[in-house]
């Protein structure tokens, strides 16, 4: 089970950056980030940095922020109905550079292993090649199908709890 928390407050600042990746294996889904500074209703402020180019809000908007652990997730905007969830609009990549120059490499070792010591060799190298990146790209995809209906879940919960009058929560709230 996840653990999802919220902050409901008034958006203070939306910066808009471009991403620049700064070593050849990070790759990031979106090109833009956005940094959301957000007030809570009892006062303090949160900072959030997202990947994505979508941002249903902007200053003094009220919206309603889903957390899973420290990362932002969701964003529904309280004024405009409009919402976001980020795990949908700028998934993670499922294949990603650095395993596709693994693979080779696992294919050339297991080649030149197969011309120094035989085919035992070969064939381990050629079931991992094509088993481990196949499934490192499955298990990715189920991971974030799985991630993206419990974050639907959390957020419909989240705004039924944000909607109860008179309730004095702490300035995060677990959503149950």
């Amino acid at each position: 089970m996840r653990d999802f928390r919220w902050v409901s407050g008034q958006v203070a600042e939306v910066q808009r950056f471009i991403n620049a990746p700064r070593r050849w294996c990070e790759q990031y889904p979106a090109r833009e980030r956005r940094e959301l500074w957000l007030t809570a209703d009892q006062g303090p402020e949160f900072k959030f940095v997202v990947h994505t180019t979508l941002m249903p809000a902007r200053r003094g908007h009220r919206v309603l922020a889903l957390l899973m652990g420290r990362e932002l997730v969701a964003l529904p905007n309280l004024q405009t109905g409009e919402s976001v969830n980020y795990l949908r609009s700028d998934p993670p990549l499922l294949w990603r550079r650095c395993e596709a120059v693994a693979a080779v490499l696992a294919a050339v070792g297991g080649i030149a292993a197969f011309a120094l010591a035989g085919g035992v060799l070969l064939l381990g190298a050629v079931v991992a090649t094509l088993i481990g990146a196949p499934g490192a790209v499955s298990l990715r995809l189920l991971r974030q199908v799985l991630a993206r209906r419990a974050i639907d879940r959390a957020l419909i919960e989240a705004l039924h709890q944000a909607r109860q009058p008179g309730l004095s929560h702490p300035v995060l709230r677990r959503v149950k």
